[in-house]
Formats: structure tokens, sequence, C-alpha cells
């Protein structure tokens, strides 16, 4: 499936932080610029918002269970012209970064083969950890397009580089990468 010209297939794949509300705003604004959004989402991502939202952003339902019946992660690539990850923790990072898929994002990230973003949000002190350092410059080397997080100062208090990236820049960037 194709998108009509000027507009996409956009799969926005949200994981479980406590950012994971401002992919609703992401999805609001690529929707009303008249692009098909679908979303997925990580089991600990339903914990902080409800597929509901999405589906009422999206008219389409959101995908969260990898073992619900078919493939799910074969159906949500299908079609896709870009794949988003907003907001892409530490845990979701590594196992991208090595390979595993055991939910219904990665496992989507492993079949799809159209371009993907990445826009982690975490705390700061995990963004500089070298292990999440290290994932992030294999992730780079595989081609995905990182959107570093902000600077700031992020829910538990810490101060530094891990805010998710502004949603404009974020959307301006996926954009950008559809040649739109």
């Amino acid at each position: 499936m194709t998108a009509p010209t000027g507009s996409a297939n956009i799969l926005i794949a949200v994981s479980g932080s406590i950012a994971s509300y401002r992919a609703c705003e992401l999805v609001r604004n690529l929707t009303k610029l008249g692009h098909s959004v679908r979303v997925i989402m990580t089991p600990n991502a339903t914990e902080f918002i409800r597929p509901l939202t999405f589906e009422a952003l999206t008219s389409k339902p959101v995908l969260y269970d990898e073992y619900s019946s078919g493939m799910p992660h074969i159906e949500a690539k299908y079609g896709a012209d870009i794949m988003a990850i907003v907001p892409a923790t530490a845990n979701l990072i590594g196992k991208m970064a090595n390979g595993i898929a055991d939910d219904i994002v990665t496992s989507t990230y492993l079949a799809i083969q159209c371009p993907v973003i990445v826009a982690p949000a975490m705390n700061p002190g995990m963004w500089n950890h070298k292990a999440v350092q290290r994932n992030i410059s294999r992730l780079m080397e595989d081609g995905i397009h990182i959107i570093s997080p902000e600077n700031g100062v992020v829910v538990c208090g810490d101060e530094g580089q891990g805010k998710l990236a502004d949603i404009s820049y974020i959307e301006s960037e996926i954009l950008r990468i559809l040649g739109i």
C-alpha cells in the first residue's frame, strides 16, 4: 500500500517511558497533516498511556500484544514508509542493538524494510552510560536515524541530557527523511 502523493504511511512505536504521553502530540500533528499514522506499543508503554488514546487520534487499532492472533509485527510493517520510535527507552535501544525481539516493537523493527528513527528519552545517567552509548553507536552503524535527547531537568529531578527531543523537531525529521 503506497501513500497518496504528499502524504505517507507512518508507523509510530511507543515504549515505556514517562515521555510516552508526548507521542500523542506527534501522532495528532502527523494525522492533521494528512498522513496515515499507525501506532504500536510495548507492553510497558501501555502502563503509561492506554492504547485507546492513540486509537482515538488515528482511527486505527493499536497493536501492543505480540501474542495476539496472527502475526501483528508483520501486519504492522506492511505499507510503512517510515518507523519512528518515540520515546525509546534504554531497554528498547539495547534490545534493538542486539537483535532481541521479545515484543511487538522489537519484532516489527527486525522485520521492517523502511527507514527507522529513534528518539531516546531517559535519565541523564542512563543516557551517558557506556552501554547505552555503545548501543546507540551500533544502531547508527546499522543506518538508524538517532534524534538525540535534549538537556534539561527530567522527571526525577536530575539534570542533563535525556529529555525527549522537541516534538516539532521529531516531526520535521520524519518529514525530512520522507522527503516531504
